[in-house]
């Protein structure tokens, strides 16, 4: 009896010690803290804007490749 419980043992860490770290992992990403940073990155955000520079020259569509051009 004493022997089943001494092989299971090592196991039985390995899996609290994982448990822990998902708890504790869930509870950083998952829980109520200062997310004033976050907030304030979406205000820089603007709804009519692009991802494109200004500066640069607008960009030309690509053409549409014929059926026999396979880039080989």
């Amino acid at each position: 009896m004493l022997g089943d419980l001494a092989a299971l043992t090592p196991p039985l860490v390995v899996c609290v010690a994982f448990l822990v770290g998902v708890v504790l992992f869930l509870r950083r990403q998952l829980g109520a803290g200062n997310r004033s940073a976050d907030r304030d990155a979406e205000a820089d955000i603007q709804d009519d804007s692009s991802n494109a520079d200004t500066d640069d020259p607008k960009v030309a569509e690509p053409k549409a490749s014929s059926s026999g051009d396979r880039g080989m």
